[in-house]
C-alpha cells in the first residue's frame, strides 16, 4: 500500500502518512466491521431474500443469541441439486475468516463436468452435534431431498451423522487419503518388498470384481509376509469404505476422492484469509460463483450448438450419443438411450468374463453359497483372515 502510494505521490518524502498509520488506520476499520459484522451479514442475506426467492439462510444461536453455525444457499444452486445433486462431495477447512470458523461446502458436480457449490456452511466445530444442524439444515433448504451418494474423508463423527440423517445414502472415504497414508506408515515396508507398491496400486485400482480383489489382496499379503502389519490389516476389515470395486454400482461421477471439495477449498483461500470479515468473505464467494455459473453458461451453450468432430472409437453409442446430448436436446430423452445401451453393454461384459449371474434365483443363491464356501476354505488355507466388515469393530479403527 506504502509503496503504491508513494510510486503515485512521487516518493516517500511526499506522502503525509506513513505505514504506522496505514495499518492503525486498517486496526480501526476491523475493529468497526467486527463489531458489526453478523449484522451487515443478517442484512445483506435479507436483502438477498427480496431480490430471490429461493435465496435460503438459518442461523445456529446458543444461549446468549451468538451464533454458533451459519448456512446459506442461493436459488441458482437450488435449482442446480434439483438436477444433479444426487453425489456430493464435503470437507471442511480453516484459515478461511479471521474467526477461524470452519469452512464448509457442500460440493457437486454439473453437466459439463464442473465443480459447483450446492450449499455453504460456517461451523463451530466438527461434532456429531453440529454435523447434525448442518445436515438437517441442507436437507431442509432442498425440499427434502435425499443425497445418493457422499465422499467425505476419515472424521468419525462425519461418518455418524450422515448415517442418521442420510440413511440411504452410500457413503464412501477419500481413497486418496487412505492409500497415502498407508504409504507413510509404511516406507520401510514397501521399500523392501520388490514390486509390493506396484501390487498394492494395481489391486485396489483395477480389479474389476470383489471376488477378484479379495484373492488377490489375500495373495499379496501372504506372498509379501504382511499378516501382522496393523495398517494393511485395518484396511482390510475397512475395505468396503473406500475400495472402488465396493461401489461399481453407486453413482459418484467417476470420483474416488474428496479433491473437488480441497480444490475449490483452494480457490476459495486464495482469495481470502484470516483477516477476512464474515461479510468480505460472503462478498468473495459471490465472486466465485457468479464465475461458475458464466462458464457453466458457456459450455452449456457450445454444447447445445456444436457436436464433436472426432471420438475416441468411433463406436455407435458415442455418436449417438453426441446426436442426442446436442441442439438442445432433453436430458432425460440422452440418459434413458445411454442407459439401455450401456445395460446391454454391462451384460456382454459379465459373459465375456464369466461373472453372468444365472436368472433362476435358486441357482444364483446356490452358486453363490458355493462360492463363498469355495473362497473360505482358500482363505482358511492361505491362514490370513477375511473377517466380514459388519463383524468388525469400527470403532476402534483409525485409518
Amino acid at each position: 500500500m506504502v509503496s503504491i502510494l508513494s510510486y503515485l505521490r512521487g516518493g516517500p518524502t511526499a506522502l503525509l502518512m506513513k505505514k504506522k498509520d496505514i495499518s492503525n488506520f486498517r486496526t480501526k476499520i476491523n475493529r468497526e466491521i467486527k463489531a458489526s459484522d453478523m449484522t451487515k451479514v443478517l442484512d445483506y442475506f435479507r436483502k438477498r431474500q427480496t431480490e430471490d426467492l429461493s435465496f435460503f439462510y438459518k442461523l445456529d444461536l446458543d444461549e446468549e443469541r451468538r451464533v454458533r453455525n451459519l448456512f446459506w444457499i442461493d436459488g441458482c444452486s437450488i435449482g442446480y441439486y434439483k438436477e444433479y445433486g444426487e453425489c456430493i462431495s464435503f470437507d471442511t477447512t480453516f484459515m478461511t475468516n479471521r474467526y477461524n470458523l470452519p469452512f464448509s461446502p457442500f460440493v457437486g458436480i454439473m453437466g459439463h463436468a464442473q465443480s459447483f457449490l450446492f450449499g455453504y456452511a460456517f461451523l463451530l466445530d466438527e461434532t456429531i452435534e453440529t454435523f447434525l444442524w448442518v445436515f438437517e439444515t441442507f436437507l431442509e433448504a432442498m425440499g427434502g431431498k435425499h443425497l445418493v451418494t457422499v465422499i467425505t474423508d476419515l472424521d468419525k463423527a462425519m461418518k455418524s451423522t450422515i448415517q442418521l440423517v442420510f440413511s440411504n445414502a452410500t457413503h464412501r472415504n477419500c481413497l486418496f487419503h487412505i492409500k497415502s497414508k498407508c504409504y507413510n506408515r509404511n516406507t520401510k515396508v514397501f521399500s523392501q518388498h520388490e514390486c509390493l507398491y506396484e501390487d498394492f496400486k494395481d489391486i485396489i485400482n483395477n480389479s474389476l470384481t470383489i471376488e477378484e480383489f479379495e484373492t488377490l489382496w489375500v495373495k499379496m499379503v501372504k506372498d509379501k509376509n504382511l499378516q501382522n502389519n496393523k495398517y494393511m490389516t485395518k484396511m482390510w476389515q475397512t475395505r468396503h469404505r473406500f475400495i472402488p470395486v465396493y461401489f461399481k454400482h453407486d453413482f459418484f461421477r467417476f470420483i474416488q476422492t474428496t479433491s473437488r471439495s480441497e480444490s475449490m477449498n483452494s480457490r476459495m483461500k486464495d482469495n481470502v484469509g484470516l483477516t477476512y470479515s464474515m461479510m468480505g468473505f460472503i462478498r468473495e464467494y459471490d465472486r466465485v460463483i457468479e464465475t461458475i455459473n458464466k462458464n457453466e453458461r458457456l459450455e452449456e451453450s457450445y454444447s447445445n450448438q456444436k457436436t464433436p468432430k472426432e471420438f475416441i472409437f468411433g463406436y455407435t453409442i458415442e455418436q449417438k450419443s453426441a446426436i442426442l446430448n446436442s441442439k438442445g436436446s432433453k436430458t432425460k430423452k440422452s440418459m434413458e438411450y445411454l442407459l439401455s445401451k450401456f445395460s446391454k453393454l454391462d451384460v456382454k461384459l459379465h459373459v465375456l468374463f464369466g461373472t453372468q449371474q444365472t436368472i433362476d434365483g435358486n441357482n444364483q443363491q446356490q452358486g453363490h453359497e458355493e462360492g463363498h464356501s469355495r473362497q473360505q476354505e482358500q482363505v482358511m488355507e492361505d491362514g490370513y483372515s477375511m473377517a466380514d466388515p459388519e463383524e468388525s469393530d469400527e470403532s476402534e479403527i483409525d485409518i
